[in-house]
């Protein structure tokens, strides 16, 4: 497993994960991409750099369903994996719902909970469908879900001494509704067109590990959650398919690092 630490590496997650030791990974982290076909899509117009975000559904939902079944094996008993997922169209197509069901009554894993991230995105709307009318209104979904699901047990026991989260924290974290915008004040916004804030993966790794656990994103993007795991003292492994992002996450997180090295 050694070969595979604290590293980003570049590929297909789908070609990685099973090379991977079985039993090995205590958190599973990540934010998928969500098929809305960033660059065209009227919300965001920016691309990923080598990724075509426009799957047919279907064929979406199967390839998440093979790179979640893949990571089972790879997980320790009582490990945990978090998605970050968002659903399309204002809520009509439930992404989260589909990968909830293929989850539990698939693949087997335990649901813990579905953690609701209000995102504080409002200003500015102008998409209401119609508008003072019962006619065919919109229902605009400024929040996100983390679903978080367990291998084999909901528990997952450590040594109480290499337990980070404080009483605050836990306390803050344990309510399934979280708020904070997207933009975070701890980390600058890196140059990616799908960024989680640092206090997403913050949060999750403090409440669901110990110090030292490994944690994967197999979908790695900027290293948002290989950082926050650097930060609290966990082993990580990030895959990521685009060269230029896994260069620029190392930068990033070496920069980190060196900066920590002053004090």
């Amino acid at each position: 497993m050694e070969e595979w630490l604290n590293k980003i590496h570049c590929g297909r997650c789908e070609e990685l994960i099973p090379l991977l030791p079985d039993n090995s990974i205590d958190l599973v982290l990540t934010s998928p991409p969500y098929n809305i076909d960033l660059g065209t899509s009227r919300y965001n117009k920016n691309t990923y750099d080598i990724y075509n975000d426009d799957m047919p559904y279907t064929k979406y939902i199967e390839w998440l369903y093979g790179i979640f079944g893949s990571l089972k094996p790879k997980m320790v008993s009582g490990g945990r994996v978090c998605i970050n997922i968002g659903d399309r169209k204002n809520g009509s197509i439930p992404t989260h719902s589909d990968i909830i069901q293929f989850m539990i009554h698939d693949l087997g894993y335990l649901l813990k909970s579905t953690i609701i991230w209000y995102k504080r995105q409002l200003g500015g709307r102008c998409a209401w469908g119609s508008f003072k009318s019962p006619k065919n209104p919109s229902f605009p979904t400024p929040f996100e879900y983390i679903l978080i699901f367990c291998k084999d047990t909901q528990e997952k026991n450590g040594d109480p001494s290499l337990i980070t989260v404080s009483k605050e924290e836990f306390i803050t974290n344990s309510l399934a509704l979280w708020e904070f915008n997207p933009q975070s004040h701890m980390i600058k916004q890196f140059d990616h067109p799908a960024v989680f804030p640092i206090e997403l993966p913050y949060r999750i790794i403090q409440q669901l590990s110990y110090k030292n656990d490994i944690v994967l994103d197999p979908f790695s993007g900027s290293g948002t959650t290989c950082l926050a795991a650097a930060m609290l003292s966990r082993r990580w492994v990030g895959f990521e398919l685009s060269p230029k992002y896994v260069n620029n996450s190392i930068i990033r997180i070496d920069t980190y690092l060196d900066q920590l090295k002053l004090f």
